[in-house]
């Protein structure tokens, strides 16, 4: 018989975590497939060197556009400098990303300001943060003249400032992957890397061995062991297989560890439309695994797929108090409520739905055979339920926190930590994504909306929701939001400039496609390949309609679509 990839002893725990494979049912999946071979295809920005008699301006302005040139760690753009700030300026301090069209330069001689409205800020590690609205950077440039009466930069800060299409043409966003505290689920995390010669598959194994950004560090953890490197300093991808030899702290691992950072690795760099396989060896000799060949592909690591489970793919809308099931066009009543219901969710395995009354004062949770519901919790204006790996339910209770229902039936509130984001707006909706770790939230002054992602801290003891920063800068308004793959959320919003749209905002950039909705678009659902559905009240009519190729098509009458197995 195959042994499970990660052993028996793990067999229960991972049938239950509610992982599921690459969906089959679309030719498209939302937010994992990167289009471009970022090894190979890029625009290289080719820097100028400084010209004699140049002015002040012209010198800061010459140097700011060769930091999109990292060649010869940005060789062209010391040459903006005198010799002791070439010798001392760290451009890898980080990257202050701004509006191109926005940039300013002025003062005079000796020092210049160079000013701009920020999109937002790359870590020495390689993780994209967005600015808040409005936010703008200022950068002093001091200039004196040499010994060739030739003006250059004497004084400057650590770091490089470049705009957003330096970073569109010089470096690619990607998933990296690392564990759940039980290593059961893969947890997304970022990177943005500059495509430069040494390749994208080298520059991801790097960011992988440094360990999960800092918002997941409670929450996340990694399988390799401590001190592990690259032997050889790359990742040689050679028909399309990407070659990895890993130094011999690996040695020491037992099965199930190896079996962890073939997965983290396998899904990691399967990312890159370059690469089919991977081959993991060890100084030079292959990692053994038991069941596993010496090629390895995502296909062996399915039990802790990142993506959505695509197992959920029957459609359940509300009607009144009932909840039905659609299939091929066919509703069948599932349940009945003691009310009228206006949103539900299933938990991971199906067996359990949690519901909110229509007048948003109400928590229900039914089991699926026995059909009887129970109330769990109450509250003001509560939100669309949502439910992690373990069975715990969590819900906003606008102007009163976040409650969670703990599978024992215990209701309690837990603490929202929103200190990254430097506000007291109120939890208005709150949303686990499918790994278990990570959590979306909408917070709001009552006019303001914003939304952040931050991680789910569960001990024996407490629950906090740790590490909430902003995703996206534009959006003035939610609705509602939805996981729509496990680097995008989806978002009901409206940015100020006209009515309400659908957001498609990815986590690995920042960057957000925009989809026009049906008038009186209410909420957002998701089936298990990723297609997106909205419930629309449109008059007396309550209509569920489903995205097509940016289109919508109506589907049945109902609101609170949600999916089951």
């Amino acid at each position: 018989m195959k042994l499970n990839k990660f052993g028996t002893a793990l067999t229960t725990i991972l049938l239950l975590s509610g992982c599921g494979g690459i969906p089959t049912s679309s030719d498209v999946y939302f937010g994992e497939v990167i289009s471009e071979d970022s090894s190979t295809q890029f625009v290289r920005v080719i820097a100028r060197p400084p010209t004699a008699d140049m002015e002040p301006e012209a010198i800061v302005r010459g140097f700011l556009e060769a930091c999109a040139d990292p060649s010869g760690d940005y060789a062209i753009a010391r040459q903006y400098l005198t010799a002791d700030s070439a010798t001392t300026w760290n451009p890898a301090a980080g990257i202050e990303v701004y509006e191109a069209n926005s940039i300013e330069v002025s003062g005079q001689q000796p020092s210049l300001v160079v000013a701009a409205t920020k999109q937002g800020a790359i870590s020495d590690l390689g993780r994209f943060q967005t600015a808040d609205p409005g936010a703008q950077l200022s950068r002093t440039f001091k200039v004196s003249q040499d010994a060739s009466n030739q003006w250059r930069i004497t004084d400057l800060s650590d770091g490089i400032l470049l705009s957003t299409g330096d970073v569109d043409r010089s470096f690619r966003s990607f998933p990296i992957y690392f564990l759940n505290s039980s290593l059961t689920s893969l947890v997304s995390d970022s990177v943005i890397v500059p495509v430069n010669s040494s390749g994208a598959a080298t520059s991801l194994v790097r960011s992988l061995l440094d360990g999960p950004t800092p918002y997941l560090g409670p929450v996340a953890t990694t399988a390799f062991p401590v001190g592990t490197a690259l032997t050889y300093g790359s990742v040689p991808v050679v028909n399309g297989i990407a070659q990895v030899d890993l130094s011999q702290e690996i040695l020491g691992a037992d099965e199930l560890t190896r079996r962890a950072l073939s997965a983290q690795l396998v899904w990691t760099l399967s990312a890159l439309p370059n690469v089919s396989g991977v081959r993991i060896t060890v100084s030079g000799q292959p990692l053994a695994l038991t069941d596993i060949g010496v090629t390895q592909t995502v296909s062996d690591w399915q039990e802790i797929s990142p993506l959505l489970d695509s197992t959920f793919n029957v459609l359940n809308v509300i009607r009144a108090d009932k909840i039905y099931s659609v299939v091929s066009d066919v509703s069948t009543e599932k349940l009945i409520a003691p009310a009228n219901l206006i949103g539900a969710i299933a938990n991971r395995d199906s067996s359990q739905i949690a519901a909110i009354t229509n007048d948003l004062k109400t928590l229900l949770v039914t089991n699926v055979v026995t059909g009887e519901f129970e109330v769990a919790a109450q509250g003001e204006v509560l939100s669309r339920p949502t439910w992690d790996q373990d069975g715990n339910i969590y819900v906003a209770d606008f102007g009163q926190g976040v409650l969670e229902v703990t599978k024992d039936g215990t209701t309690r509130a837990i603490p929202v930590d929103v200190s990254n984001l430097g506000t007291t707006d109120q939890v208005k909706q709150v949303v686990v994504a499918q790994d278990g770790v990570r959590v979306a939230v909408v917070l709001s002054d009552g006019i303001q909306d914003v939304i952040a992602v931050g991680a789910l801290f569960r001990t024996d003891t407490e629950t906090r929701i740790v590490g909430l920063h902003r995703i996206e800068r534009n959006i003035s308004q939610v609705r509602d939001i939805a996981w729509s793959s496990p680097n995008s959320l989806a978002a009901i919003a409206a940015d100020g400039s006209g009515g309400e749209m659908l957001f498609d905002t990815s986590l690995l950039d920042g960057k957000t496609k925009l989809s026009s909705t049906p008038p009186g678009t209410q909420a957002l659902a998701i089936d298990g390949s990723g297609i997106i559905y909205i419930s629309v009240v449109d008059g007396s009519k309550q209509l569920l309609y489903r995205q097509t190729f940016g289109s919508w098509s109506e589907l049945t009458t109902g609101v609170g679509g949600f999916f089951t197995r």
